[in-house]
C-alpha cells in the first residue's frame, strides 16, 4: 500500500529548519513498519525506567525525591498511550511518525525532570561520567524511528533542550539551585553532539531506505506489498508508475536457477527469457496474461502478470475441503483449454499443482481458473543445438506430489501429456481432498508415482464412474496410456454418461468471489458443506 503524506504544522516547521528546501517523501518501508517500532521503542521505555527506578531505591544509590516519581510515572503514561495509539490506532503512518517525533520531546522532558538536577548541579567531573540519558535517547530514537532530515532536527535539538528547560523549571519552584554557567555548558555539549549525529543517522537511514525502494522498481513497475514465496522466488503486488492497473511481479532469485557460475546464471537467465516470451505469446483466457519482464540491474529475473482476485484450489480444498465432481469437471475443463495452447505451441508446463492453479473472479464470472506460473516451461523439441542447452537447466524442476513417473524416472521425452498426469493428480485432490501418493519425503512420494498404481478416489468418497475413469487414465504410468492431447482430456463432460452427470452442475456449486468479499462458503451455502 502507498501512503500519501499530507502537509502539518510540523512539517511547516521541518521545511523552515532545512532552510526552506521540500521534504521528500519518507520510503515505504519506513511508513509500514512505523506502528511496530513505535511499540517497541515505548516498551523499551517503560522496562529501563522501571528497572532503574527498582535499583534505585534498592540500592540507594540516588536518592529519589518526590519529583522524580511523579515525572516517572508520568512517562509510563505517556509510554503506554504512545504504545496504545501506535496499535490501536487509524492514524495514518506519517501522522503516526509525527506524534512520534512529540513523544520523543516529551521524554526527554520527563528524564529531564527526573534526574537533571543530580547531575548538573555538581561539578564534580567523577559524577555521572559520560552522556547524559538525554544524549543516549536523543541519538537512538532516530536509529529505531527515523524521520525526515528537517523533522528528526526540529526534534533532536529539541528534545537536547529539555535537560536545561528541566532545570530552570526546578530552579524556579524551589526544587534546585541554579549551576554555574560553566558547568551548564559542559553539560550541555553532549546534548547538542547526539542532536547533530542524529541528524547524520536519519540521513543514512533514509537514504538506505529510498536506495531499497529504488531497488524494488522493476521496469515500470513498483513493488508494494510481497503476496507469498515459493521454491523460485517471491511474488508482490505492484503497480505500474504510469497507469493505475495493478499487477503480480513474480522474481526469479539467481540462487535458485540451480547454477553456480556466471556462466550457468546467464544460460539460465536467456532460458527464461525465451520462455517469458513465448508465454506472453499465449491468448487462452485461462492462461495468466504476461504483461512484461525483464532482468533487474541485481541479475534477479521478473516478469509481469495480471493481480487475480481469487483463490487458489490448495487454499480452496485445505479450507473447505473435497469439491463436488460438478466443480471439478468445470475446473479441469478450463484448465485443459490453457493447457490445449501452451502444448500446440510445444511448451509444456511441468508444474501443473492446486497451488498453480487459480479459481476467481474474472469480469462478470466466478470460479474461473487460470493456469499459473508458466515460469518453469520446456520446449518439447528444441529447434536447436544452443537452445536445447538453455533447456537443460533445471530439467527436474516440479513438485514431487504430482510429478508423472517419466519425470522421475528419465525414462521418455517430457511432453504435454505430464502435464495431463498432474492435472489427473489434481483431480484426485479436489475429489478427495487427498493426495494420490502420500509418503514420508519427496524420494519416497516420487517412488510411489513410478511404480505403484493409485487407489482409486471412489474408495474414498462417491465419484460418477465416468469421470473416475478419466482421473485413472491420466494417472496411468505410460504416457501413451493417458489422453493423447488436453483437448481429448477437456472433453470429460461428453465422456460421463447423463446418469452420471446427475447432480454435476456447477451451478450447484457456491463460486468463489473477490477478496474484497468473500465469505466462508459454509456460512453461505450451509447445505454444502
Amino acid at each position: 500500500m502507498v501512503f500519501e503524506s499530507r502537509p502539518s504544522t510540523l512539517d511547516a516547521f521541518a521545511f523552515v529548519a532545512t532552510g526552506g528546501r521540500a521534504r521528500p517523501a519518507l520510503p515505504q518501508d519506513l511508513l509500514q513498519a512505523v506502528r511496530g517500532r513505535l511499540q517497541f521503542v515505548s516498551l523499551i521505555v517503560v522496562v529501563v525506567t522501571l528497572l532503574t527506578t527498582i535499583v534505585n531505591v534498592l540500592t540507594k544509590v540516588v536518592v529519589l525525591e518526590t519529583h522524580h516519581y511523579g515525572s516517572l510515572v508520568a512517562g509510563w503514561i505517556l509510554s503506554f498511550g504512545m504504545f496504545g495509539i501506535a496499535r490501536w490506532s487509524k492514524l495514518r503512518p506519517d501522522l503516526l511518525l509525527n506524534v512520534g517525533l512529540v513523544y520523543e520531546i516529551s521524554i526527554a522532558l520527563v528524564f529531564s525532570v527526573s534526574g537533571a538536577h543530580l547531575r548538573w548541579i555538581s561539578d564534580d567531573p567523577g559524577s555521572f561520567v559520560g552522556w547524559s540519558p538525554i544524549a543516549v535517547w536523543v541519538l537512538v530514537f532516530p536509529i529505531i524511528v527515523p524521520n525526515t532530515t528537517g523533522k528528526t532536527a526540529l526534534a533532536s535539538f529539541t528534545a537536547a533542550l529539555m535537560e536545561p528547560l528541566a532545570i530552570l523549571l526546578l530552579v524556579a519552584s524551589g526544587e534546585s539551585a541554579m549551576p554555574d554557567l560553566a558547568v551548564f555548558t559542559r553539560k550541555l555539549w553532549p546534548n547538542i553532539l547526539a542532536a547533530v549525529l542524529a541528524i547524520g543517522v536519519s540521513r543514512v537511514v533514509y537514504q538506505l531506505g529510498t536506495q531499497l525502494q529504488e531497488a524494488r522498481q522493476m521496469g515500470s513497475y513498483r513493488l508494494e506489498s510481497l503476496l507469498g514465496k515459493g521454491g523460485m522466488g517471491e511474488v508482490w503486488r505492484a503497480t505500474h508508475r504510469m497507469l493505475a492497473r495493478p499487477a503480480a511481479v513474480k522474481l526469479i532469485r539467481p540462487d535458485a536457477l540451480g547454477e553456480r557460475d556466471e556462466e550457468g546464471v546467464t544460460r539460465a537467465l536467456r532460458r527464461f527469457e525465451r520462455e517469458a516470451k513465448a508465454t506472453a505469446a499465449l491468448r487462452s483466457p485461462n492462461t495468466i496474461h504476461l504483461y512484461d519482464f525483464g532482468i533487474s540491474q541485481h541479475g534477479t529475473f521478473y516478469y509481469v502478470m495480471e493481480l487475480l482476485d481469487g483463490v487458489d484450489l490448495q487454499t480452496l480444498v485445505e479450507e473447505h475441503g473435497a469439491q463436488p465432481p460438478g466443480r471439478v469437471v468445470k475446473i479441469l475443463t478450463q484448465a485443459c483449454h490453457s493447457l490445449h495452447e501452451a502444448h500446440g505451441n510445444d511448451l509444456v508446463h511441468r508444474d501443473i499443482k492446486p497451488a498453480n492453479l487459480f479459481l476467481c473472479r474474472y469480469g462478470s464470472d466466478v470460479d474461473f481458473v487460470k493456469v499459473l506460473d508458466f515460469g518453469i516451461v520446456k520446449h518439447q523439441a528444441p529447434a536447436d543445438e544452443k537452445a536445447a542447452q538453455l533447456t537443460e537447466v533445471g530439467a527436474f524442476t516440479g513438485t514431487p506430489a504430482y510429478m508423472p513417473p517419466e519425470m522421475v524416472l528419465g525414462t521418455s521425452p517430457v511432453d504435454g501429456r505430464a502435464d495431463l498426469y498432474a492435472l489427473g493428480c489434481i483431480g484426485y485432490w479436489l475429489l478427495t481432498g487427498r493426495m494420490v501418493f502420500g509418503g514420508l519425503n519427496a524420494m519416497a512420494i516420487m517412488a510411489a508415482h513410478a511404480h505403484e498404481k493409485p487407489t482409486p478416489p471412489s474408495e474414498y468418497v462417491s465419484v460418477p464412474p465416468s469421470l473416475e475413469a478419466v482421473i485413472m487414465r491420466c494417472l496411468a504410468k505410460s504416457p501413451d496410456d493417458r489422453p493423447a492431447t488436453a483437448r481429448n482430456l477437456s472433453e470429460v463432460r461428453g465422456a460421463c454418461s447423463t446418469r452420471d452427470r446427475a447432480g454435476m452442475d456447477g451451478r450447484r456449486c457456491p463460486p468463489v468471489v473477490g477478496a474484497t468479499e468473500r465469505l466462508t462458503l459454509a456460512r453461505v451455502f450451509p447445505a454444502w458443506r
